[in-house]
């Protein structure tokens, strides 16, 4: 038996309800500045990835590694940018899981 993984740490807007992928301060909808908790389904599809061969000053050292645009979630989706672990053959379509959070960024793998 296969666990799934474990949920996407999503929040929405308390007052016009839009669903966010990451922190929000300020509603881009409505302008509200209240949100609250809406964990996703940690599942999801890679929209599209690349290759990091020169990454930015905080990630020196840590070349190549891949980045992906995944849709997460079930019924509901947000779409965000993330690392990928393990398997640098993932492309479009390809299944995706949540693995975890680490210095604000967001780590899937193969599933």
């Amino acid at each position: 038996m296969s666990e799934s993984p474990p949920e996407f740490p999503a929040t929405r807007c308390a007052d016009c309800g839009l669903l966010y992928g990451h922190e929000a301060y300020i509603c881009r909808e409505c302008g509200s500045e209240t949100f609250e908790r809406a964990p996703l389904d940690g599942s999801g599809t890679v929209y599209a990835r690349t290759t990091i061969r020169v990454p930015g000053s905080d990630h020196q050292g840590e070349e190549p590694f891949e980045v992906a645009i995944v849709d997460v979630g079930g019924e509901e989706t947000v779409r965000v940018t993330v690392r990928i672990e393990e398997n640098p053959e993932l492309g479009p379509d390809d299944p995706v899981e949540f693995v975890d959070r680490r210095d604000g960024v967001f780590y899937f793998r193969a599933a």
